[in-house]
């Protein structure tokens, strides 16, 4: 009989995170789960730790499986090999430098059998240096707020970790993750998971611990492939929307994260060329919400629109300064 759960878990470079990962995965209260790791060429000793964690939870190991990838392919293609091994009626996505509550998959799960739902959103503990802060995600009952809402990605995360889906939706070859994308991939899929789900519920509790201090995090360092990466990922959901007549309806609020994805990627590069090569994507998008974004945001576009990079790498500085401390100021608040 197949599994209620399957849990992916994607590994590379999180020796120093692994082990807590996996104690709160074999530590969780429902049984009823299939573990798959997929190792996707790590240089470093994550899995030696991961089998050291595994020797301590006997009862667990029938449940688990490790799969190898004899190179390097990103958390894509990591991804869709845990989600091919699969057989779980619904399905669970950790970060293998993460970790969960205890109770997080029984709460999920009796709430998807319970409301027959498709799908269970949960919150997060963000856990930053020195601090620690819920974010709340919101779910609406009115199924096109939520396409809406987690297209603008602001109500809702975008992120697969802190929702049980049902594996029917992942069936669908429109929910799977291009192979070369590796940023904004969660965004991709769960705009489709929340196009054809046709429940989607929640439960009002933390359970997600989400770790933002691991430094060989893929979102470190913005290169050419995160700018490629935004272009990918707009391209081919203005095709889905138009393959599924949706188009229209969603053009309009589409432009402002369009241009946010972009701005953002432009304010956190390091690299005065890369903001030279990508200023003008979504130039058209650009001109329509130009005031519905922050001072700030208006601010760097008119100084590489201008070509004024030596100024525009200073307000990138200053950025970084005022939003560390302007998060310190709110946690101590």
């Amino acid at each position: 009989m197949n599994p209620k759960v399957s849990i992916l878990i994607p590994i590379y470079k999180t020796s120093d995170y692994i082990e807590k990962c996996a104690e709160s995965l074999f530590n969780q209260t429902f049984k009823d789960i299939e573990y798959i790791f997929v190792n996707d060429a790590t240089p470093d000793d994550s899995i030696e730790k991961l089998l050291k964690v595994i020797g301590k939870y006997k009862e667990r190991e029938k449940q688990i499986k490790i799969i190898h990838h004899s190179s390097n392919r990103g958390l894509a293609v990591a991804r869709n090999t845990a989600l091919d091994a699969s057989t779980g009626s619904f399905i669970a996505v950790v970060d293998s430098d993460d970790f969960i509550e205890p109770r997080m998959i029984e709460d999920l799960f009796s709430k998807a059998i319970s409301e027959n739902a498709d799908i269970v959103v949960c919150d997060f503990i963000m856990e930053y240096p020195g601090e620690i802060k819920r974010s709340r995600d919101y779910i609406s009952e009115n199924k096109e707020e939520n396409i809406k809402n987690i297209i603008q990605h602001e109500l809702i995360s975008s992120s697969l970790v802190n929702k049980l889906v049902s594996r029917n939706l992942y069936l669908r070859q429109d929910c799977r993750v291009p192979e070369n994308l590796n940023y904004c991939e969660d965004w991709h899929v769960m705009t489709r998971l929340f196009y054809f789900a046709t429940k989607i519920v929640k439960v009002d509790q933390a359970y997600y611990h989400y770790i933002k201090y691991n430094l060989n995090s893929i979102t470190k360092g913005i290169n050419k492939n995160h700018f490629k990466n935004i272009i990918t990922f707009w391209s081919q959901l203005d095709s889905f929307l138009k393959v599924n007549n949706e188009f229209e309806k969603y053009k309009i609020i589409m432009e402002l994260p369009k241009v946010q994805s972009k701005v953002h990627l432009i304010i956190d590069t390091h690299s005065y060329l890369l903001r030279k090569e990508y200023a003008d994507i979504f130039r058209e998008e650009e001109k329509h919400c130009i005031s519905q974004l922050t001072k700030g945001e208006q601010l760097m576009l008119f100084l590489v629109r201008y070509k004024l990079f030596l100024p525009a790498q200073m307000f990138h500085d200053y950025l970084v300064l005022k939003n560390y401390f302007v998060r310190k100021l709110s946690f101590v608040k």
